[in-house]
C-alpha cells in the first residue's frame, strides 16, 4: 500500500512539473504498464490505496469539471466485465426512473483486451448503486475495463456530461495507447 501511494505521488509531482513547464507529460506507470495522460489534466494524490492514478479535466467552473479516476484491485480481479457493466448501469436512471441506455464496445487491436461502457443521465456515484447524497443530474461516466496479465485495470472518466463527453476521444485514447 505503501508502495502505491508513494508511486502515485511521484505521478503527480511529476506531471504538476512538467505542465508547469509546457512539456509533453511524461508517461505514467499502471501496474507495469505505460500510458500518456494529457498535460491539460491536473493530476491528484489518489484518494484510496486502489487507485493508481486520479485526475481532474478542468471545465469552465469547479462545478463543470470531471474526473478520471484508474483503480486496480491487484489480485482480487473486481469482479468481471458483465458485473460491472450491471452494476455501473444500475447506478444511472433517466429523468422517471428508468433504466438508461448503455453504449459498450469491445476492442482487442492493442495490447490488452478492453471493453469501454457509457452511460448517461442520473448519476448515483459509490459502492454498489452509491449513496443517496451522491446523486447528481445531468451526469456522464465512461468507463473502460482493460484486461492485462497483471489484472484488470478500470478507468474512468465522469462527471457533468457535457464536460465528459468533450473529453471522450481523449479518454479513450489514453486507454487505449496502455501498452
Amino acid at each position: 500500500m505503501r508502495t502505491a501511494r508513494s508511486a502515485a505521488a511521484a505521478l503527480v509531482i511529476g506531471v504538476c512539473i512538467a505542465t508547469e513547464l509546457g512539456a509533453q507529460a511524461p508517461s505514467i506507470k499502471l501496474l507495469d504498464y505505460h500510458t500518456t495522460a494529457p498535460t491539460t489534466w491536473t493530476p491528484r494524490t489518489p484518494s484510496s490505496s486502489s487507485r493508481l492514478a486520479q485526475f481532474v479535466v478542468p471545465g469552465p467552473d469547479s462545478a463543470n469539471s470531471a474526473e478520471i479516476v484508474v483503480y486496480s484491485f491487484g489480485s482480487t480481479p473486481g469482479g468481471n466485465v458483465e458485473a460491472n457493466l450491471t452494476r455501473w448501469r444500475g447506478q444511472f436512471s433517466t429523468p422517471d426512473g428508468s433504466p438508461v441506455p448503455e453504449k459498450v464496445t469491445r476492442d482487442s487491436s492493442g495490447a490488452f483486451p478492453i471493453t469501454i461502457a457509457e452511460y448517461r443521465g442520473t448519476y448515483r456515484r459509490g459502492i454498489g448503486n452509491g449513496s443517496a447524497d451522491s446523486v447528481r443530474t445531468g451526469q456522464a461516466l465512461i468507463s473502460a475495463i482493460v484486461e492485462t496479465p497483471k489484472g484488470a485495470l478500470f478507468m474512468q472518466l465522469f462527471g457533468p456530461a457535457a464536460r465528459v463527453l468533450a473529453e471522450r476521444d481523449v479518454f479513450v485514447r489514453f486507454v487505449k495507447d496502455l501498452k
